[in-house]
């Protein structure tokens, strides 16, 4: 039995590498690609943040979401309450004026920010006022940075829309938060974002982002790969992002590139826990959201061990913990309602599931 007794034991230095060593020195077809066969008390020692009474508020998770248009509410309300269920404090949301009014009818527990007017956006862009437009977009900025000190990670994308400046200013954004070493999450739009030329190579040179593409998305991204046709997605990912690429589907695959050799191989494990059998929409949004607080938790723990930087090996332990555990909710939601599971029905399922899987036994 694989007993998790954070106040009892520690576990040393060797375990934890051991730990490495299963996932990492094997092919990914050897590793664990299921919580049974991976759970041990070193993987959860080093991705999920023990419970303590001396805790404070805000000292489990601190998530932004900058995300939510005038059409699209419901992603950034899911990926921020996904963060929540999952065992942050506090979630924001920074979104368009016309999506704040619903996403704060949505839920008391968001902390909701109007960033942008969506229609000011719009008319900016049909006057072609070029002054006005740099002006909206460093406005919007101006309005997310400052927030920035009070995040372990931002997710970036879910609701976002595709406006021309909006995109611009959530380059800024991204600029921004490499710069203060902050922690993202890149889902839905900001991938989109990802494949037009101005904005390409923003992560190039970052480790500490994790871009979350399903099938499309990703086809989309590798297209702008510079790598060779012939080379496996791995490789190819590897021209595009030093940070975690997680190919959404049946399976994750969570791939990282190599942090040291650029030309060396990077590390690839794969996630085939059961999920559910609908695919309902809002399912990569609440993804994102457990993410974002599994990325708050290394972050976290990091800083406890007194890390300068923290490893890239943990942050895909990290990954792989998030997939299995929103397949297991997934699983439980779709087990009790069939057809008709939505993505509220996977939220409600979250606690339970990471209770269950990250218990004794």
């Amino acid at each position: 039995r694989q007993i998790l007794a954070f106040a009892t034991a520690v576990p040393t230095t060797s375990s934890l590498t051991d730990t490495h060593h299963h996932f990492m020195s094997s092919s990914s077809s050897s590793s664990p690609t299921t919580w049974k066969e991976g759970k041990s008390e070193e993987l959860l020692a080093k991705t999920v943040l023990p419970l303590q009474c001396d805790s404070h508020k805000g000292s489990s998770g601190r998530i932004g979401v900058l995300g939510g248009s005038a059409r699209y509410t419901g992603a950034p309300y899911y990926a921020a309450m996904a963060s929540l269920r999952t065992g942050s404090d506090l979630a924001y949301v920074f979104c368009a004026r016309e999506a704040a009014i619903p996403l704060k009818c949505y839920s008391p527990e968001l902390m909701v920010a109007p960033v942008y007017s969506a229609q000011a956006f719009d008319e900016a862009l049909k006057t072609q006022d070029t002054n006005q437009q740099d002006m909206l977009v460093e406005n919007m900025v101006q309005e997310v940075v400052p927030m920035m000190d009070r995040m372990h990670v931002l997710i970036i994308g879910p609701g976002l829309g595709r406006c021309p400046l909006v995109m611009r200013a959530v380059a800024e954004i991204m600029q921004q938060a490499i710069d203060k070493n902050l922690a993202m999450v890149v889902d839905a739009d900001a991938l989109y974002m990802l494949t037009l030329a101005p904005y390409k190579d923003i992560f190039s040179t970052y480790e500490k982002v994790i871009w979350t593409p399903n099938v499309v998305e990703a086809k989309r991204l590798l297209a702008q790969s510079s790598a060779s046709e012939n080379d496996d997605d791995d490789e190819n990912w590897k021209f595009r992002t030093k940070g975690i690429v997680i190919q959404k589907g049946h399976r994750d695959v969570i791939m990282s590139a190599p942090s040291s050799s650029p030309q060396g191989p990077g590390t690839t494990i794969i996630c085939q826990q059961a999920g559910g059998m609908k695919r309902s929409g809002g399912l990569g949004d609440v993804l994102a959201g457990i993410l974002g607080t599994f990325m708050a938790w290394n972050g976290i723990l990091s800083s406890r061990d007194n890390k300068q930087m923290t490893d890239t090996t943990d942050r895909v332990l990290s990954c792989w913990t998030a997939c299995c555990i929103c397949k297991e909710a997934t699983k439980r939601a779709f087990d009790k309602k069939k057809r008709s599971m939505t993505a509220p029905d996977v939220l409600e399922e979250l606690g339970p599931a990471i209770n269950d899987m990250t218990s004794e036994g």
